[in-house]
């Protein structure tokens, strides 16, 4: 169930320890798995569940909020009513931190069972390599290298394998070093003519003048047959023309603050 208030209820004398979460299968599964490996933060349920067994221990959902954003005050309420009394296992009263207010001496015990977890957690934790394992692992790797089955650092490609990657990338056009031939050159060169006819063609000075966009600046009512007159007589740079273009507004600053441009239509 989701967003659940759940006890961990012992069916011998009803003591319980009290707990939030928002997955209660995943978090059950948890509890179960620390209290039966001996490593469980809350000691009182640790001592208890050794003593009794599993089978004497009830997970039970006893409230169910909307979202998980209402776990935490619904926690502390059951917290409220039930911590320090004889039969609620829960070592702190806060349901945000639940170690806070433990003792110095709880602690390190938590501490000290947390490090003894992680030592097992790892099989290869805190082990080294003997020199008889280190020489089969080397010659596994320089095996396995020349037989093409993998690139390891350190180690130089056999020419066995490096025929195999040849081979492989040859026909591959994007492949490094790959030349074209005249045929492929031929029909790359034609499909570019035919896509865009004007490669390599200069355009007539009639041609130049119909494609060009006049230009007027409205303070002087100059009037310019291209942008490029435009750059040619203020020595201004394009971005800086094309800006006051499309703002519509005059120049704002520098030495030609005010020049106010516009294309003119007809």
């Amino acid at each position: 169930m989701k967003n659940v208030i759940y006890k961990i209820r012992n069916i011998t004398n009803n003591h319980f320890y009290v707990g939030s979460t928002k997955d209660s299968w995943k978090r059950f599964w948890y509890h179960r798995r620390d209290l039966n490996k001996g490593v469980h933060t809350c000691i009182p349920l640790q001592r208890a569940w050794d003593k009794y067994g599993e089978d004497f221990f009830k997970f039970e959902i006893v409230e169910k909020v909307s979202s998980s954003e209402e776990l935490y005050p619904a926690e502390q309420r059951w917290l409220d009513k039930h911590h320090g009394t004889d039969y609620c296992y829960n070592l702190s009263n806060q349901a945000d931190t639940p170690t806070r207010n433990i003792s110095e001496e709880l602690r390190q015990r938590l501490s000290e069972a947390t490090k003894e977890q992680w030592k097992h957690s790892d099989p290869r934790t805190g082990k080294k390599h003997s020199s008889e394992t280190r020489a089969l692992i080397s010659q596994n790797l320089k095996k396995a290298h020349k037989e093409g089955r993998g690139i390891y650092k350190g180690y130089a490609q056999s020419e066995e394998h490096k025929n195999k990657i040849s081979e492989a990338l040859k026909g591959n056009q994007c492949a490094k070093g790959y030349k074209r031939t005249d045929a492929e050159r031929e029909a790359i060169r034609q499909r570019t003519l035919g896509n865009q006819n004007w490669l390599g063609k200069h355009h007539t000075e009639e041609s130049k003048a119909k494609m060009s966009k006049r230009v007027i600046e409205l303070t002087t009512n100059t009037e310019f047959p291209s942008l490029t007159a435009v750059l040619e007589f203020y020595g201004f740079k394009m971005p800086t023309l094309r800006r006051a273009l499309k703002s519509g507004k005059p120049i704002s600053k520098g030495e030609h603050k005010g020049l106010h441009f516009q294309y003119l239509t007809n």
